[in-house]
């Protein structure tokens, strides 16, 4: 006679691991999917120093993790992960510069563009008041990509990457200023 329940304590067992195993890989998978875009966008905020929208530049970089290089003379180096010959790494993919000027030419062009990067001109309504600009009368902001031209993406977004910046710089500096649209490359 066999008894209900008899015998499945191998099987129980079993199933349990097999649920755990399951339980287990798929917490990983979320928190590399989202616990690694979370950290990615913190490493984007310090980095930049709060002037692109992590959300925005971690479209730009394909949803892959981002990393922050040393930055030089630039306000921002980050680097994204990228798998070459089967082998993951971090690669350069975006710059960030900020520079303060003291000789901006009324009407003169807001976007400027280069096969690898795009320079916003801000210029001030009246000179700057910030220490780290004081009496320029203009911000150019410039959002380059290291490897890839800037048509990449999303049609404008680094035009709108470098914009965004040069919006948030100028209100940092204490510059007002009015930007159009970013054009859509």
């Amino acid at each position: 006679m066999r008894v209900a329940g008899a015998g499945t304590g191998r099987t129980g067992a079993a199933g349990l691991v097999a649920v755990l195993a399951v339980v287990a890989v798929s917490g990983w998978f979320l928190y590399d999917r989202f616990g690694g875009r979370s950290q990615s966008r913190a490493t984007i905020t310090e980095a930049c120093e709060g002037l692109v929208d992590p959300g925005a530049l971690m479209r730009f970089a394909g949803g892959r993790k981002v990393g922050a290089e040393p930055p030089g003379d630039r306000v921002c180096l980050l680097s994204r992960e990228v798998t070459f010959e089967g082998e993951e790494r971090m690669d350069a993919f975006f710059s960030l510069w900020v520079v303060p000027s003291g000789d901006a030419e009324p009407g003169g062009r807001t976007f400027e563009f280069t096969a690898r990067s795009v320079t916003v001109t801000a210029t001030c309504a009246a000179p700057a008041r910030s220490a780290g600009a004081t009496g320029a009368t203009a911000l150019r902001v410039t959002a380059g990509t290291e490897f890839e031209a800037a048509t990449r993406g999303e049609p404008g977004a680094l035009p709108g990457l470098a914009r965004e910046a040069a919006l948030r710089a100028a209100a940092r500096a204490g510059c007002e200023t009015v930007l159009p649209p970013a054009p859509k490359l």
